[in-house]
């Protein structure tokens, strides 16, 4: 009896034994999102513990394990746009030399926000010295304040939000059409996306309706920007033109 016993104890041990080496393996979980664009050879990840001024511990949005860049020379070039904290979703363009080296490199969540900038409107119609002169002071003193209140700048720009959204801010001055009215604002670009491509900053133009009609711009157009500079409240951006743009974060 205590022979039968033990060969059904070894049998059972011999069945688990084979279930668990015949078990699936669960796929491994990529890390933080990636929608990258035909022909875009940037790298998306996360900013891992370890990072200094002089190394970038990145953790590949595709998975596997994190890898260490030397971006020395990238500080010194200021292309290293932020500053990565642990945690932070971040993109990276390799060196093509040295695949240890990164050339680029962006802190995402950091670029992520509300940036504006102060944007002074203009005089509707132009008020001539003639039509100045014949006021009398008071008159022309509450002219004289009334246009100070009336060209004062206003905050304009745009917000970029998760999975590549972006959003105009300022529209309620440019859609001011009242004739009446003794300025003009412009009108900020109706940005609705935001992609990175190639360590490059796209922004995307999207559809727009005009007012209360039903007419809808539909062409869409991007602007493809350089990143100078970014920091917790400020960014600056360059473009095709060579000029250069300052926001504050809102």
């Amino acid at each position: 009896m205590k022979h039968i016993t033990l060969m059904i104890i070894i049998v059972a041990g011999l069945l688990v034994g084979t279930s668990c080496s015949n078990k699936t393996e669960e796929p491994k979980k990529t890390v933080g999102t990636s929608t990258k664009i035909e022909g875009d050879s940037t790298l998306y990840g996360l900013a891992c513990d370890g990072c200094t001024d002089s190394v970038l511990v990145f953790l590949s949005g595709q998975g596997g394990n994190p890898v260490n860049y030397d971006i020395i020379e990238a500080s010194k070039k200021r292309k290293v746009i932020g500053r990565p904290k642990v945690g932070d979703w971040v993109c990276l363009i390799v060196n093509g030399s040295d695949k240890k080296k990164a050339d680029l490199v962006i802190d995402l969540d950091l670029l992520k926000g509300s940036w504006v900038s102060l944007e002074k409107p203009w005089l509707r119609k132009r008020l001539d010295a003639p039509v100045l002169g014949n006021m009398d002071e008071e008159t022309r003193h509450r002219v004289d304040s009334m246009l100070k209140i009336q060209l004062k700048p206003v905050e304009m720009g745009f917000a970029l939000r998760r999975h590549y959204a972006a959003r105009p801010i300022g529209m309620e001055y440019s859609r001011n059409k009242n004739q009446e009215s003794p300025v003009v604002y412009p009108t900020p670009k109706f940005y609705t996306e935001w992609h990175i491509f190639n360590g490059q900053l796209v922004l995307t133009e999207g559809a727009l309706r005009m007012g209360n009609q039903r007419k809808v711009k539909t062409s869409y157009k991007n602007d493809t920007v350089d990143l100078v500079l970014l920091m917790r409240d400020s960014l600056r951006i360059r473009y095709k033109d060579g000029k250069e743009k300052g926001f504050y974060r809102k």
